[in-house]
């Protein structure tokens, strides 16, 4: 860690950037980190993937960089990223840093970059940044906001496990900042549009149970969502839901992302700009969004062993099939984990 603020300190052009498809921790993170930086009056430009309009409550995005080429760096930061490829198109910029740092919670992650700084005991990367951010400067409400935001969403509003002492005291730091933090809960946590209102009935209806439920899952379709004008940003508390089904061991919710074509690249990132393409060829496959929560099996191996990562009790990984061969596919590991 104190090589890490040596660099902070001493550097001045950082790149930060997390994995694909960002939440509210990786989001947090990166721009909290920014707005730390820019105080000491470093130079911080954030590089992440389009996301949830919920999350624009994050104040930050004046850091975003709107370029096509990667740039290069004095120092890039990866935060709650357990891989260099789950970067996806920040990785050209990783390769162009003239040092590399990875800050990570996911036991998973190996320690990609020159420096790393990995604890799969904190409850979120924002956790772990706050610390930096705390050698280097003052809190203030941008700060805290967005480091706030990302302890709230990793711990399920500090619901889960990995909520420690440590966490609770930097939420009450956080929160003599000035923050609205019942609000920041209310919109990370508990707010959502009507529109996903009928697609929570819709996927809940495609719900099942597998080993007289200990296993409970539900998958949910780009047209079904579509049906209903919502999509999957607005689903990500599906599987916490299911999750507290009684008897419930483990919980799965999948759902699509966009559209395969094995045997044109080209064309697969073509048509995954266009959610209504055709379904007119037999080669075409889905991507499918697989997530994990278990109250006993370590998920996280089971996820890392099929592509993606995560914790014991929360992982999640991305496969390309049809919905039904997905979910067998995943189901038969996790009856057999459930066996042992």
């Amino acid at each position: 860690m104190e090589q890490i603020i040596k660099l902070l300190r001493e550097k001045e052009n950082f790149v930060i950037a997390s994995h694909i498809g960002p939440d509210g921790d990786a989001i947090g993170s990166c721009y909290g980190l920014a707005f730390a930086l820019k105080k000491i009056g470093k130079k911080a430009t954030v590089v992440l993937e389009n996301y949830a309009p919920k999350y624009n409550l994050i104040p930050g995005r004046e850091f975003l960089y709107r370029g096509t080429e990667a740039l290069a760096s004095d120092v890039f930061i990866a935060l709650d990223c357990a891989d260099a490829e789950r970067m996806g198109f920040a990785k050209p910029f990783f390769d162009k840093a003239s040092v590399t740092v990875c800050i990570d919670h996911h036991a998973t992650n190996e320690g990609f970059a020159d420096y790393n700084l990995i604890d799969p005991e904190a409850s979120s990367t924002a956790e772990m940044v706050f610390g930096l951010i705390d050698a280097i400067t003052e809190l203030d409400k941008d700060i805290a906001i967005g480091i706030y935001a990302g302890i709230v969403t990793d711990t399920g509003g500090f619901r889960y496990s990995a909520t420690s002492k440590s966490t609770m005291e930097i939420a009450a730091r956080l929160m003599d900042t000035g923050i609205d933090f019942s609000e920041i809960y209310r919109e990370l946590l508990h707010k959502h549009s009507f529109a996903a209102t009928k697609a929570l009935g819709l996927t809940l209806g495609s719900s099942g149970i597998a080993m007289d439920g200990r296993i409970v899952y539900a998958c949910v379709t780009r047209e079904m969502l579509a049906s209903v004008g919502a999509n999957s940003s607005e689903m990500d508390n599906v599987v916490e839901y299911l999750m507290s089904t009684k008897g419930a061991e483990v919980a799965l919710f999948l759902y699509e992302r966009y559209r395969h074509v094995e045997r044109d690249d080209a064309k697969d990132a073509e048509i995954s700009k266009d959610t209504n393409a055709s379904k007119d060829s037999e080669d075409d496959l889905m991507k499918i969004k697989v997530s994990m929560r278990s109250r006993g099996i370590h998920v996280g191996d089971i996820a890392a062993s099929l592509g993606g990562g995560g914790h014991r009790m929360a992982a999640g990984c991305t496969m390309v099939g049809t919905m039904d061969d997905v979910l067998k596919q995943v189901l038969d590991i996790i009856e057999r984990e459930l066996q042992v």
